[in-house]
């Protein structure tokens, strides 16, 4: 018998949200917005620059693979030909959009190399989603997953989509882990308020973002063990993101002892939440993730640090847009968790289904 397929709208959540990064990061600073001199041609008639980075070109790849890949995955009855030249031609439109209003930014620049390099970018990410959904049965057992785990229909695909977009920005090793603010200092050693305050707001954040994916599960007794993944998984990947992107004299200080008292807090805390009504977990939720905004009121310079570039072993201008682009993310997405939880709360059946749930498991 074959395995019944679930429907699913994770794939095009994920592309409207990376799609919303990249609008982000390509239009980064959004100022300075002025017409192009006249006789300026447009970028697409421009001569190739005679010098250019492979790095530079190879960033570009990268940020357009995962819009390539998510496009792909939509349309599950589009013959596979068709998702992939949907997904091409998509990443294509949306990088020569973006290149086209960079000319209007005096502080960017618009390039042929730069449309070349996004729409290869979204063929290879669509190229690896077609060839992972033609494996048999993968899609299907996934999709079993996770419903088995995971609130189903679109709302469940909706918190699991911000979630997925929460993880993407842990990656940027100059923002403490579970925090949302640049650490303004550029020392190894900070002063007691300043490391008691970084450690509140990583506490908070765990207990906010926990209880999110909480709040996401089907059964109470996945919680201990979805904790811990997360936890795992954000720390593996900001480690790896310090092991590259941080100068050799930073990488073994980059996790700092506010920041590890303040997850090991946070864990702690959370654990305590378990046994609460999902509507009590859900206020408790948006509290922890409002309050890990509100914290840094209290030093006003965490929040006007600059992105601290002193740390990064990285000499591109890149650098600035991913700084910029992950802050923003971390900094929003506390508003948006909480306005989600709100629609969520205020579904008339969804606490009856989650505790539906859990009742058949005991």
């Amino acid at each position: 018998m074959r395995a019944r397929p679930y429907a699913t709208q994770l794939p095009q959540y994920f592309a409207v949200l990376y799609g919303v990064m990249i609008v982000y990061a390509s239009l980064e600073p959004f100022s300075g917005w002025m017409a192009p001199l006249p006789g300026t041609p447009f970028f697409l008639f421009e001569s190739l620059p005679a010098r250019y980075t492979r790095y530079d070109i190879a960033i570009n790849v990268v940020a357009y693979v995962p819009f390539g890949f998510f496009l792909a995955l939509t349309g599950r009855h589009t013959p596979a030909a068709a998702r992939f030249a949907i997904a091409t031609a998509i990443s294509a439109l949306l990088s020569a959009t973006m290149e086209t209003t960079q000319m209007f930014l005096p502080s960017r620049d618009a390039s042929t190399i730069d449309l070349i390099s996004n729409t290869a970018g979204g063929a290879l990410g669509a190229l690896v989603a077609v060839a992972l959904n033609g494996i048999p049965g993968l899609r299907a057992r996934v999709g079993q997953w996770r419903h088995r785990v995971f609130a189903g229909g679109r709302s469940g695909d909706l918190g699991l989509a911000l979630l997925g977009i929460w993880l993407m920005a842990q990656v940027n090793p100059g923002i403490a882990l579970f925090a949302a603010t640049f650490d303004p200092s550029l020392e190894l050693t900070r002063d007691l308020a300043g490391t008691l305050l970084q450690a509140a707001q990583c506490a908070f954040n765990v207990v906010g973002v926990g209880l999110f994916l909480a709040l996401l599960l089907r059964q109470r007794r996945y919680f201990g063990g979805a904790v811990l993944v997360l936890i795992g998984v954000a720390l593996m990947l900001k480690g790896a993101a310090a092991t590259v992107l941080l100068r050799s004299t930073m990488w073994d200080n980059w996790l700092k002892p506010g920041t590890s008292f303040g997850v090991a807090a946070g864990a702690v805390a959370l654990l305590l939440t378990r046994q609460l009504s999902r509507p009590m977990q859900a206020k408790l939720c948006s509290i922890a993730l409002l309050s890990s905004l509100i914290a840094p009121l209290l030093a006003p310079d965490m929040w006007q640090a600059r992105a601290p570039l002193a740390l990064f072993d990285w000499p591109y201008g890149h650098l600035l847009n991913f700084n910029g682009l992950t802050h923003a993310v971390l900094v929003v997405w506390p508003v948006l968790a909480s306005c989600y939880l709100m629609w969520l709360v205020g579904q008339p059946t969804w606490d009856e289904r989650t505790s539906a749930d859990d009742a058949i498991k005991r």
